[in-house]
């Protein structure tokens, strides 16, 4: 149950946070935005309360109250940042308690001083627009946001529904009959049921339901499946809004509510049980007419449950770990040693629709990790929000091709690296208003995040329309902190501008809130090569900076060139190489430092011999007569030098472990692989490479 409410919980952070935003943005609340912000904070409500998360409930309840308040009054003054600040604060704390139990804590912060905050606005809106700030709103709940009495708070609080409550039955009483079925797998039914119900009790004065026991019988949630929910209550609200409040239930399919004359129509009453009338099971249901609003919310969230189906992540890596599996056992089978020499037609044959077989699986486990980027992209709105209301800027986010998919390993690890690129763009990057206007830009500037495919990589761009990197400032930075490592005359500009990426680099003489202290762009060189990927910064004085990051689309199976050197495989990922040649003997020299250095259609890279790296004293010296790879990490291209070239296949990159790093030397190794034949090759890593030459 904590699982399933964890997981649910987070969506509708998700949503809320997004939602408020985009109202922001357009200075107003819709009536789709005020109905789907009250329905999710409502059920946070209703679910905190069922997991005795009282905290979470109330803050909720008081959120819920707001838009209560505008739905229902439609008031003339609404104050949309101000409301929009309270949503953003309540999600933070809700979703900073919501991980405390992700992490196997509890969620024991107090949420009275948000609540007091909201409260309070809520009182103030209603004065400013001429309502009563003391109305009980009695059509939709009986006691809102009240705070219990100093005696309720010393005992334990407890959640049950009764079985028998005490009876009570004045004159304006209304008889009820609720048949509820919830959305084709939803799952967990039972669940569901039991937080219905204990929403549905605030406002009745008898509550039955059937099945009698939803959290203890191990059938209650087959038979909800076939029979719905079906609850049998008296209550002094009106039909429309019983619907209503019923209609908010999360997954619902389909609700039938029925207003009977007595409590003697009840076919599932204690009192009247032995004289249950036919009347009310064959009289015509009564579907309620949802609102246009809702309607249009709730059906593409039909539509989505019936052709999608939720999976823990534990087993698609498992999966991901067997196609891995299935893709080595081919190698080995299809490449073994035995076959060399032997015709066997029909043999190659089969093992050709073997391999189509298995990439058709590849492909398709592939598909199933790929995730859109547009969640972690719409993240950044956040930021840029808050920045610039600390930072009294004008700017805005533009967000393109979010639809772009990666693999789900990747999208864990990209959030971090981008929120400190946006930072840096609202920080050093967006000008001051004044500053703008005096420039002839727009006041308000932009930042934008961009997303596509290239091959097999995604490119992402941060870039904005500020004042562009400071290039002086960067050198006189890197002067202090003895960063170069070549002549400063020799320096391109992208070399100057890769300095900001530097531990510990900030061209900021004051630490503030966002910068100062020189880690932020240092984790995004750091995160984004541990996901085998580059990251390079462009800028123009006067007109802005962007920063481009190109990641693979994954990283469990990728394409490796593989090369021997002596009796040991390494291998290369492809999208390291640029090329590979058989070098002449004139084109190998050593610089002063005795280093050596290949030409290259007149460019200088330096050399890597793979032999003298990795002590290989088999392997072949004369430089004609091996394999030359230029291997390109970022804006560096090295060459690397192997006896000669055995071939490209699809390799799984499994780990090294750690005990012989510790014993090995494994610089430059960011992995191994398992070849056709059985042996392991190592797998290159070029940027752990690069730093081996330059640093």
């Amino acid at each position: 149950m904590m699982e399933m409410f964890i997981y649910e919980t987070r969506q509708f952070l998700e949503e809320l946070e997004q939602l408020a935003l985009a109202s922001e943005q357009s200075q107003s609340f819709s009536e789709d935005d005020v109905n789907e912000i009250f329905r999710a904070m409502h059920t946070i409500k209703g679910s905190a309360a069922m997991m005795m998360l009282d905290e979470i409930s109330k803050l909720a309840h008081s959120v819920e109250d707001i838009f209560f308040y505008i739905r229902e009054k439609h008031p003339q003054k609404v104050d949309t940042s101000t409301i929009t600040d309270l949503v953003l604060n309540a999600v933070d704390f809700m979703r900073q308690e919501t991980d405390e139990l992700d992490g196997g804590g509890g969620a024991n912060a107090s949420s009275k001083e948000l609540r007091d905050k909201t409260e309070s606005f809520l009182r103030e809106m209603k004065i400013s627009n001429g309502d009563d700030p003391d109305e009980d709103l009695r059509k939709y709940k009986k006691s809102p946001s009240a705070q219990p009495s100093p005696s309720e708070e010393k005992k334990p609080q407890q959640y049950y529904i009764s079985a028998k409550p005490e009876k009570k039955q004045p004159e304006n009483l209304h008889v009820y009959k609720a048949v509820l079925h919830f959305e084709e797998g939803c799952e967990m039914e039972e669940v569901r049921s039991y937080a219905v119900i204990n929403n549905l009790k605030e406002s009745t004065d008898e509550l039955f339901y059937k099945p009698e026991k939803l959290l203890e019988d191990d059938h209650a949630a087959e038979s909800i499946r076939k029979d719905g929910l079906q609850m049998w209550f008296t209550s002094e609200l009106d039909h429309q809004t019983v619907e209503d409040a019923l209609n908010t239930t999360i997954f619902m399919k389909k609700l039938e509510l029925k207003e009977l004359g007595s409590v003697s129509e009840c076919e599932y009453w204690p009192s009247v049980q032995q004289q249950a009338v036919d009347a009310a099971e064959t009289s015509a249901p009564i579907v309620p007419k949802v609102p246009q609003a809702e309607h249009k919310v709730k059906q593409p969230a039909h539509h989505e449950a019936q052709q999608m189906i939720s999976v823990k992540v534990s087993k698609l890596d498992r999966l991901m770990d067997l196609v891995g599996e299935l893709v080595i056992a081919e190698a080995m089978v299809t490449q073994n040693p035995d076959l060399n020499g032997l015709e066997l037609h029909n043999f190659q044959k089969a093992a050709r629709q073997l391999h189509k077989i298995d990439n058709e699986l590849q492909d398709s486990v592939m598909s199933i990790r790929m995730v859109p980027l547009e969640g972690t992209f719409r993240k950044m709105n956040r930021i840029v929000r808050d920045m610039t209301k600390t930072l009294g800027k004008k700017a805005r986010l533009v967000l393109q091709g979010e639809d772009t998919e990666v693999d789900k390993n990747i999208i864990e690890h990209i959030g971090d690296p981008l929120m400190h690129i946006v930072r840096n763009s609202m920080d050093h990057g967006i000008e001051m208003p004044e500053e703008r206007a005096a420039c002839g830009k727009q006041e308000t500037g932009t930042v934008t995040i961009s997303a596509e495919n290239a091959g097999g990589e995604v490119v992402i761009r941060v870039s904005d329309d500020g004042a562009g990197i400071d290039k002086e400032k960067v050198l006189a930075k890197a002067r202090e902190n003895h960063l170069f490592t070549k002549p400063e005359s020799e320096l391109t500009d992208q070399e100057i501008y890769s300095f900001i990426f530097a531990p510990g680099f900030s061209t900021n003489k004051e630490v503030t809130q966002y910068s100062g202290r020189g880690v932020g762009m240092d984790v995004v060189v750091k995160n984004i090569e541990k996901l085998g990927g580059k990251v390079v910064v462009d800028s123009t004085p006067g007109e802005g900076s962007v920063t481009t990051l190109r990641i693979p689309l994954t990283l469990a199976i990728i394409e490796g060139m593989s090369l021997s050197v002596g009796d040991s495989t390494y291998t290369i990922p492809i999208n390291s190489i640029k090329e590979s040649f058989k070098p002449d003997i004139g084109s190998v020299f050593k610089d002063p430092d005795g280093s050596e250095m290949i030409m290259v259609r007149g460019e200088c890279y330096p050399v890597v011999r793979l032999s003298h790296l990795y002590h290989k004293t088999d392997a072949i010296e004369d430089i004609d007569k091996g394999i030359m790879v230029l291997a390109e990490s970022g804006q560096r291209i090295m060459g690397i030098f192997a006896d000669k070239l055995i071939g490209v296949q699809e390799i799984v990159v499994k780990p090294i472990p750690k005990y012989i790093q510790e014993v090995s030397h494994t610089k430059g190794i960011t992995g191994c692989t398992l070849l056709g034949d059985g042996s392991i090759s190592l797998i290159i890593d070029a940027a752990s490479l690069e730093k081996e030459i330059f640093l």
